[in-house]
C-alpha cells in the first residue's frame, strides 16, 4: 500500500482520550491506543448498542505515525458539561454508577474523571491542564522511531517536515467555552465583568509559549457567545439537551471575543473555526469578514470550517428554512442538517481564501437511508467503493458551488478522530488513512466518476490536494 501522500488532518483528538484516561492524572499517553472500559454485562450491552463509535482511540500517536499523517491540529477541548449531565435517562439507567458506567464506554474516558468532571466547571481551568498536558507530551516515542513536537508557525512547520520521524502538531480548541463561559458562573457575571474576564483569558492563551492557531466559537452547547446547530442524532439527542441557545446568533460577549482573538494588538491571531456555529451566527460572522477583508485587503482573514460536510442546499436561509429533523435528513445523498455547508457558504469561503476540512463521520457526509445502504453492504471492497463514493461526492458539490477549478483550492481533510465520530468500518482510525487514499485514487481511474469535475487533474493530484497541498498553501499563508 503506497504511503506516497503525506496527510495534513485540520482537526482530530490524539489528546483527548490519554488526558481523561484518570484522576487526577492522566494515567495514559498520547502514544498509547486507549481502549474503552467495558468491565461487566451493562458496559457490553452499551457497546452493542453503540458499536457505530468506535470504542479504541483513532488517531494516537502511533495510529498518526503509521497513517503518514505527518501534520495535524491538536484540538484542545475541556469536555462540555451538558455531555455529562443527562435527561430522560430511562429506568434501566437510574443510579450514578450505570450512568458512569454508560458514559465510560462512549467516551473512554476513566469513570474517576467522569466524577470529577460532574463536579467542577471551571473550563479555563480544565484548558490551561490540557495544554500542559500536550506541550508537556512533546517527546520521542516509545520505541525511539519518530519524534512529536508542537509548531508555532509556517517557518517552524517547514523545518520540522525535514525529518521523516516527525510528527507536528498546531494548537487549536473547539468550543469558546473554554475561555470562561457557558456555566453557571458566568450567567451571573455583570457584562463589564464578564468582558474582563474574556479579555485576561484570551490575553493568557495567547501568551502560551504554542498559542492556539484557531477556536471553534461554538460547539454542542450554548456558551452565550454565540448559538449552536443540531449536532446530535437519535440516540444521543433523547439524553443530552442542546435547546438552549441553539440557533442564536452572536452575542455582545460573542463579538468582543471574535475581535480579541482576530487581533494581532494583544499577542499572535487566532482564528475562528465556524463548524458548529448556528446558521445565524455564520451568516453574521461571514458578513463581518467581508466587511473587514473589502476593508482590509492587505491583512485579509480566512475563514475555517474545519470538519464538515455538504448538505445539498443553495442558501444558508434555505438550509434553516426547515427544522433539524430525522425527516429532512432521511432521504437525500447528503446530511441535510444546517450543520453542514451550503453552497452560497462554499463561495463564500472559498472567496475568503479559506478551507472546509472533509471529515471522517459518515453521519455527517450522508443522510440517513444512504449510510444504512452502505452499512449494509457485506462485501467489504464494494463498501471501500461505496464510502469513497460518498466522499469524492461531498467533494465535487463543492467544486459545482464554485463553478470553475478553483473549487478544489477550498477543499481540505478534517477527519475529527477520536470525536466521539460515528466513523466509517474500513477507514476507522489515522492507520486506515492510505488505504482510503489509494481506494479514492482507484474508484475515479477505474469509474472515471464526475469527470467533467475533475477539470484536467488526475485523481492522484485532486487527493493529493485535499490530503495535503491545499492546506500547506493555507499555512503558508494565514500561519505566521
Amino acid at each position: 500500500m503506497s504511503k506516497e501522500i503525506i496527510t495534513v488532518d485540520l482537526h482530530c483528538h490524539p489528546n483527548l482520550k490519554s488526558f481523561n484516561s484518570g484522576h487526577p492524572k492522566p494515567t495514559g499517553g498520547m502514544w498509547e491506543k486507549i481502549y474503552h472500559k467495558m468491565d461487566g454485562k451493562f458496559a457490553q450491552t452499551i457497546k452493542e448498542a453503540s458499536e457505530q463509535v468506535l470504542k479504541e482511540s483513532q488517531s494516537n500517536l502511533y495510529s498518526l505515525a503509521e497513517g503518514n499523517v505527518r501534520i495535524f491540529n491538536v484540538s484542545l477541548y475541556p469536555i462540555e458539561r451538558g455531555f455529562l449531565h443527562l435527561r430522560n435517562i430511562p429506568k434501566i439507567l437510574i443510579g450514578k454508577n450505570r450512568v458512569n458506567v454508560m458514559q465510560e464506554v462512549l467516551t473512554g474516558f476513566d469513570a474517576d474523571r467522569i466524577f470529577h468532571l460532574k463536579k467542577h466547571a471551571n473550563y479555563f481551568d480544565d484548558l490551561q491542564k490540557e495544554y500542559d498536558y500536550v506541550y508537556n507530551g512533546q517527546s520521542k516515542s516509545p520505541d525511539g522511531k519518530y519524534e512529536f513536537t508542537l509548531v508555532n508557525n509556517y517557518k517552524e512547520l517547514s523545518q520540522a517536515l525535514k525529518a521523516d520521524n516527525t510528527l507536528i502538531g498546531i494548537l487549536s480548541i473547539e468550543g469558546a467555552h473554554v475561555l470562561g463561559t457557558g456555566s453557571a458562573y458566568d450567567e451571573n457575571l455583570g457584562v463589564d465583568e464578564l468582558l474582563a474576564l474574556l479579555t485576561h483569558n484570551i490575553k493568557t492563551i495567547k501568551n502560551w509559549e504554542i498559542p492556539p492557531f484557531s477556536i471553534n466559537l461554538s460547539h454542542h452547547f450554548w456558551n452565550h457567545l454565540c448559538g449552536h446547530a443540531t449536532s446530535f442524532k437519535p440516540p444521543i439527542n433523547a439524553v443530552v439537551n442542546q435547546n438552549k441557545g441553539k440557533g442564536k446568533g452572536i452575542t455582545e460577549a460573542g463579538w468582543h471575543v471574535i475581535r480579541e482573538l482576530l487581533s494581532r494588538e494583544n499577542g499572535k491571531r487566532v482564528l475562528i473555526d465556524v463548524k458548529h456555529m448556528s446558521a445565524q451566527g455564520r451568516k453574521e460572522y461571514y458578513s463581518f469578514i467581508n466587511n473587514y477583508n473589502k476593508v482590509n485587503p492587505a491583512d485579509a482573514i480566512p475563514v475555517i470550517c474545519s470538519h464538515a460536510g455538504v448538505n445539498g442546499f443553495a442558501t444558508i436561509d434555505s438550509s434553516i428554512a426547515d427544522n433539524d429533523t430525522g425527516a429532512k435528513n432521511r432521504e437525500h445523498r447528503f446530511h441535510r442538517w444546517s450543520i453542514n455547508v451550503s453552497n452560497e457558504e462554499i463561495r463564500f469561503i472559498h472567496q475568503s481564501k479559506g478551507l472546509i476540512g472533509l471529515m471522517m463521520d459518515r453521519g455527517i457526509l450522508g443522510g440517513k437511508q444512504t449510510i444504512d445502504k452502505i452499512v449494509a453492504i457485506e462485501d467489504p471492497e464494494k463498501q471501500r467503493q461505496e464510502y469513497c463514493k460518498l466522499f469524492w461526492d461531498n467533494a465535487f458539490q463543492m467544486v459545482k458551488a464554485v463553478d470553475n477549478a478553483t473549487g478544489w483550492d477550498v477543499i481540505a481533510f478534517g477527519s475529527d478522530f477520536d470525536g466521539t465520530i460515528t466513523h466509517m468500518e474500513p477507514y476507522e482510525s489515522s492507520a486506515k488513512l492510505p488505504l482510503m487514499q489509494n481506494d479514492m485514487i482507484a474508484y475515479l481511474e477505474k469509474t472515471k466518476y464526475r469527470e467533467e469535475l475533475w477539470y484536467g487533474f488526475s485523481p492522484k493530484q485532486l487527493v493529493q490536494k485535499i490530503m495535503y497541498d491545499n492546506t500547506m498553501q493555507f499555512y503558508k499563508r494565514f500561519f505566521v
